[in-house]
């Protein structure tokens, strides 16, 4: 087609509605003649996704239809290629219905062979707790948007992986990497995202590069097929700032989008993805401490005192005191904070790792976050996700300034503040020693004991056994100060000795 055939079929496009041969030639300086002329060559050329739609006194309209754009590679060489690619357009339109007929039609396969893919789809997507639904009016997947997004991130990345791109994860599962990921749609929002980013001179992050493929995905997929409208998808948080870079990136992303697929963006639609863009400046600019003093907000440091106030005395560890910590994970939670205003749930690559590399960690952030919530400190949900992110911070901290360090418990009496002044000179004198526990006797538990390695107590008896226990002077004379260094001396060697037994085995 030339040039005054696309401008055509942008006008149409733009119109959504009926529009007159007079109007088309006004619009590109023709006659009517003309007009009728590129019609007729227009629609003999056959488009694959569209076709123009004449109705008599009132004009042509365009009408976008579906033909097996979801297949580029030909025909699937296996069912479970076509199941794969159920699952993802099933995931895309969420919590959108539609039928099984359709689906039949849209495979070309008899609906009793997709009421047996359901039946693999169910096992894939039971461990992230989503649910396929097959009602009267129409079949979809139950589940809140984070579930959908993580089962949709992990078959992007495994498609990612397959097309040569090294932006990948080891955390698929075999169940899905194994297997051909063939849909046309991912291949051109990859082309999509790699010429904004190469246009605008940015770089995605991971998790942000993720969550925009996923949102780019549903949108298209959604009115491509054309799924109504769902009532909660329609919020609006912020109004966008027109004058903005991030909305001139996020309009010319929009009207590539609608031009390539023949379709009008909901409003809501382009504030999602501006939210998204946003969030992911707001990031870049805190991570590089990049004029943020204008934007840093008083409520945001005082949750991020309030979260290391709280995993300080939910572990013992006196992270209050790690300046740095305090610093980074502040700049950090403005940008998770406007994240969840917003709910943008950005994907977590390396979440599974986390958890299992660091489960104390993990599990200590998350449980004291909770606590948060019920205290009212903060009245956001914090996903996994986020409390990964979270947690690499503290697990910095921990590595720099306790993970060498002995933890040990002090036993005392009733007097607090003697015990203290113990522990002040403790840390003063061995920097070897973290003292994780200062407990009175009458309130010791034996849970208090499980995470130590050695109790110094000033109490003559003490109530444990099966622990190394050193009795001291509230005063620590010379011949305590002997005792605990030659503990340290002891437990290093000892320390020394199982790793070198370990690595022999």
């Amino acid at each position: 087609m030339n040039e005054r055939h696309n401008k055509i079929i942008e006008i149409l496009q733009k119109e959504r509605r009926y529009v007159t041969a007079s109007e088309l030639a006004e619009k590109v300086h023709v006659s009517k003649k003309t007009i009728y002329r590129d019609i007729q060559e227009i629609s003999e050329n056959n488009p694959s996704h569209y076709r123009i739609i004449k109705k008599e006194n009132n004009g042509y309209s365009l009408e976008f239809y579906e033909e097996n754009k979801w297949n580029a590679h030909g025909e699937f060489e296996h069912p479970e290629e076509r199941r794969l690619n159920l699952l993802l357009f099933l995931l895309s339109i969420a919590p959108c219905k539609t039928s099984i007929q359709k689906i039949a039609e849209r495979y070309f396969v008899s609906q009793s062979s997709i009421m047996n893919d359901f039946k693999h789809i169910e096992k894939k997507i039971s461990p992230y707790n989503l649910h396929l639904s097959r009602k009267n009016d129409g079949t979809f997947l139950e589940g809140d948007q984070l579930a959908l997004y993580r089962l949709m991130s992990v078959i992007i990345e495994s498609y990612l992986k397959q097309t040569g791109d090294s932006f990948n994860q080891d955390d698929i599962p075999d169940s899905i990497k194994d297997i051909k990921v063939k849909n046309i749609r991912l291949d051109e929002i990859k082309k999509l995202l790699h010429d904004m980013q190469v246009e605008h001179d940015l770089l995605l992050d991971k998790p942000y590069y993720l969550t925009l493929f996923c949102s780019l995905l549903s949108i298209i997929e959604k009115h491509t097929n054309r799924m109504q409208l769902v009532a909660q998808e329609g919020k609006i948080y912020e109004e966008i700032d027109k004058d903005s870079a991030i909305y001139s990136m996020t309009k010319q992303l929009v009207d590539k989008l609608e031009l390539l697929y023949a379709i009008r963006l909901k409003p809501y639609e382009m504030y999602s993805l501006y939210y998204i863009l946003k969030a992911y400046k707001l990031n870049s600019k805190f991570l590089l401490n990049q004029d943020t003093k204008g934007i840093i907000d008083e409520k945001v440091k005082t949750l991020a005192e309030h979260l290391i106030l709280k995993v300080t005395e939910n572990s013992g560890y006196q992270f209050m005191e790690d300046k740095e910590l305090v610093e980074r994970l502040t700049l950090h939670l403005h940008s998770m904070v406007y994240r969840l205003n917003h709910q943008i749930y950005i994907m977590n690559p390396i979440i599974k790792s986390i958890k299992t590399n660091f489960p104390k960690i993990f599990n200590l952030v998350k449980c004291s976050s909770k606590e948060l919530n019920k205290e009212g400190i903060y009245d956001k949900y914090i996903t996994d996700e986020e409390i990964g992110f979270i947690a690499l911070y503290f697990q910095m901290s921990y590595d720099e300034r306790f993970a060498n360090k002995i933890p040990i418990l002090i036993e005392c009496s009733s007097g607090i503040g003697t015990s203290h002044l113990l522990s002040g000179k403790i840390n003063k004198i061995f920097p070897e020693i973290h003292v994780k526990k200062i407990i009175a006797q009458q309130r010791i538990k034996q849970s208090d004991y499980n995470d130590v390695e050695l109790i110094i107590s000033t109490v003559k008896t003490h109530s444990i056994v099966d622990k190394p226990t050193i009795l001291v002077s509230p005063i620590l004379n010379d011949e305590d100060k002997y005792k605990i260094h030659q503990f340290i001396k002891n437990y290093y060697q000892q320390q020394s000795s199982y790793q070198n037994n370990y690595q022999k085995v």
